[in-house]
């Protein structure tokens, strides 16, 4: 068959005409079998809906910086000279060779 040649299909489909009515109550029981199939969500979904609305991630988001800048605040680093801090990291006779990194 060349490409050029129409195909005797096309006349029929292009004719071809579907007429179906839907019953008066179709989308009630479309819904009413959706209903019928969810479930109710388990305590993990509740869980994740209740912290993920807009205003308590920015509430959840300004307490955890809070509470980072707080515990910053109360644990100061050590202040040791770079060079002291880089000898003691590689010197494994060093005491001190694992207590800088925790």
């Amino acid at each position: 068959m060349k490409t050029d040649d129409p195909d005797p299909l096309d006349d029929l489909l292009s004719q071809w005409q579907v007429h179906v009515e839907t019953p008066p109550d179709f989308r009630r029981e479309v819904w009413r079998k959706v209903a019928a199939e969810t479930r109710d969500p388990g305590w993990i979904e509740r869980v994740a809906w209740w912290l993920l609305r807009p205003r308590r991630e920015a509430l959840i988001l300004a307490a955890a910086v809070v509470l980072a800048v707080a515990w910053g605040c109360m644990h100061p680093a050590e202040e040791i000279n770079p060079h002291d801090a880089y000898v003691m990291s590689i010197s494994p006779f060093d005491p001190n060779h694992s207590s800088i990194w925790p």
